[in-house]
C-alpha cells in the first residue's frame, strides 16, 4: 500500500504533462494590431476589423516595446494568453509611411493638374471640322 501514493503522483505528473504539452500545440498565430494597452491585457484587432482581449504577462515572450498601433505576429492559447508576442511593424514606422504616401499623393495629383492645364502661350487645340 505504500506504493499507491507513489502511483498515483506518478499517473497525475504524466497526464499534467501531456496536458501542458496539448496546450502549448494548441497555440494558434495570429497577426493583429494593438489598439490599447491595459496593464497585462492588449486589445488586439484582426485584418477583418475583429477585436479581442490577450494576456501578455510576465511568462509571454515579447521581441520589441510593444504599443498601441503596433502590427504584430502572436501566438495566443485558446484562453486568450499569449505565448508569443513579436512586433513586425512598429506604430512609429506605420505612421510614417502613411505620411509618406500622402505626400506621394499629394504630388501626384498636383501633376496630374499641371498635365490637364494647357501652358501658357500656347493656343488650344481646335476641335476639327
Amino acid at each position: 500500500m505504500k506504493w499507491l501514493p507513489t502511483l498515483v503522483f506518478g499517473v497525475w505528473m504524466v497526464f499534467s504533462n501531456a496536458t501542458a504539452e496539448s496546450a502549448m500545440q494548441e497555440a494558434k498565430h495570429v497577426v493583429v494590431d494593438i489598439v490599447a494597452i491595459n496593464g497585462q491585457e492588449f486589445t488586439v484587432k484582426d485584418e477583418n476589423g475583429k477585436e479581442a482581449i490577450i494576456h501578455v504577462g510576465t511568462e509571454t515572450e515579447k521581441f520589441g516595446q510593444l504599443q498601441p498601433g503596433d502590427r504584430v505576429d502572436a501566438w495566443i492559447f485558446p484562453n486568450g494568453q499569449a505565448k508569443t508576442i513579436m512586433i513586425l511593424r512598429s506604430a512609429s514606422v506605420m505612421k510614417e509611411d502613411r505620411e509618406q504616401e500622402k505626400q506621394q499623393e499629394k504630388q501626384q495629383e498636383t501633376q496630374q493638374r499641371a498635365e490637364a492645364q494647357p501652358e501658357a502661350g500656347q493656343p488650344a487645340e481646335a476641335a476639327p471640322r
